[in-house]
């Protein structure tokens, strides 16, 4: 009698197959990842900490630099805010002295102008100065006199607009007055001329 085998021999060998021993990485390849994702941020901060710390040291080197320019530099520094406050000192010693020869010409100076501006039939009583101000008190033989005298002082650069504080009439047939204005030593027009002419 003859026997037909109607299974085959490839489920054997297949199962054979997959009963051999095969590669797995299974739970041990979520660690080599996360070694791998870690040694990657490891490389990047020491990457960053090497240039942060190179950025640092150029700075520091610079900060050194700029401290001993600044050292060199300071004794001009020193130098020149000495020259600006010798400088200063001396502009005030001259002011000073500019404004004592003022006060020492202001006397003849103010006689000087007050003769100028003076007209016939007219003369002084008193006169009296401080600071700027003028007061002058004087006689004249009529009213036009006195009102010419006060043109005068108007026109004249070193005194301001004169006014007059009082006119009467005096005995033999004079009038007596008081007349007050500013004197100026250095009209602005006048020390202009003065300044050309010395340059």
């Amino acid at each position: 009698m003859i026997k037909i085998n109607l299974i085959s021999d490839e489920p054997t060998v297949a199962a054979t197959r997959r009963k051999g021993p095969g590669i797995s990485l299974g739970a041990k390849q979520g660690d080599i990842i996360l070694l791998a994702v870690l040694a990657v941020a490891l490389l990047v901060t020491g990457a960053r900490w090497f240039l942060l710390n190179s950025e640092v040291n150029s700075l520091r080197a610079t900060e050194a630099v700029r401290r001993a320019e600044r050292d060199d530099l300071q004794q001009y520094i020193d130098k020149v805010v000495e020259l600006e406050t010798k400088r200063e000192q001396l502009r005030t010693k001259i002011d000073t002295i500019r404004q004592l020869k003022e006060k020492q010409q202001g006397p003849v100076r103010i006689l000087d102008e007050i003769s100028k501006t003076l007209p016939d039939l007219v003369w002084f009583t008193s006169l009296t100065f401080k600071g700027t101000h003028l007061t002058l008190n004087g006689m004249a033989l009529d009213e036009n006199a006195i009102a010419t005298y006060i043109s005068n002082l108007h026109a004249s650069p070193f005194f301001a607009e004169p006014t007059l504080v009082n006119m009467q009439r005096a005995k033999q047939d004079s009038f007596s007055f008081k007349l007050e204005c500013n004197f100026t030593y250095s009209p602005s027009g006048i020390a202009s001329v003065q300044g050309a002419t010395a340059s």
